[in-house]
């Protein structure tokens, strides 16, 4: 199921959105689920996740360029086209990272070329995302963008480039979840992304900035699945 989104003021260019969506997913073994919005602030309200948006620029109480870029606050992996009339406000929208935009009125042979690059980069993005559940929502981030998960009781917290995300769980589960990007435990305490290890010494890996102590009991299987990692190509 790909969860789409549509945020439109103008119901006739909704409507003819949601028809040209219905025609293209007869050519794909995936569903759409579609979802009308009439402006940017009602579609971020209690935001869940989408993997695909499409954005009217004009629109009331918050334009679309703004709420493109509130979204990305909440969500960098969800695929965005820009819907306007006036081409070259569009410009502006790689700000938010748009994808791409579609010009008004629309005209389903252009429709049809952006969703084949929109389905291309969701399923290219579903390979590396992390579904995290925040208190205020769903926050969806790529693999790459996670240096490693710490525990304290049952309070994680997930560090990334430039934040920290801090959720309830456990770190069994989370060891499970991340299983299949290759996550490495060094102990007890953290679940550590191998992509962004700096080096190894003794009982101490720098991950990032972080320094980060391997514990005696993990360090022989830790150094064996890294050395595993990195033959297989990791880097």
């Amino acid at each position: 199921m790909i969860s789409i989104a549509i945020v439109e003021d103008d119901k006739i260019a909704a409507d003819t959105l949601e028809r040209y969506l219905n025609k293209y997913s007869q050519t794909l073994e995936d569903k759409f689920q579609i979802t009308w919005y009439q402006d940017a602030l009602a579609f971020l309200e209690g935001y869940r996740g989408v993997d695909l948006v499409f954005m009217d620029i004009q629109m009331p109480r918050l334009n679309g360029m703004d709420g493109a870029l509130r979204l990305r606050k909440l969500d960098t992996q969800a695929v965005l086209i820009f819907v306007t009339n006036m081409a070259q406000y569009a410009v502006k929208g790689y700000e938010a990272e748009a994808l791409d935009f579609i010009v008004k009125p629309l005209s389903y042979s252009d429709f049809s070329f952006k969703m084949k690059r929109a389905m291309t980069s969701i399923k290219m993005s579903r390979q590396k995302d992390i579904v995290i559940m925040l208190s205020m929502g769903m926050r969806r981030i790529s693999s790459d963008e996670l240096y490693y998960v710490e525990v304290r009781g049952h309070n994680l917290t997930y560090h990334l480039a430039e934040e920290e995300l801090k959720v309830r769980g456990t770190m069994s589960n989370t060891e499970k979840q991340l299983s299949e990007w290759e996550f490495l435990r060094c102990n007890s305490c953290y679940l550590i992304n191998p992509r962004h290890i700096e080096w190894v010494r003794g009982y101490t890996v720098k991950v990032g900035t972080d320094e980060l102590q391997v514990s005696h009991p993990r360090k022989k299987k830790f150094l064996e699945e890294l050395s595993l990692y990195y033959s297989k190509g990791g880097a």
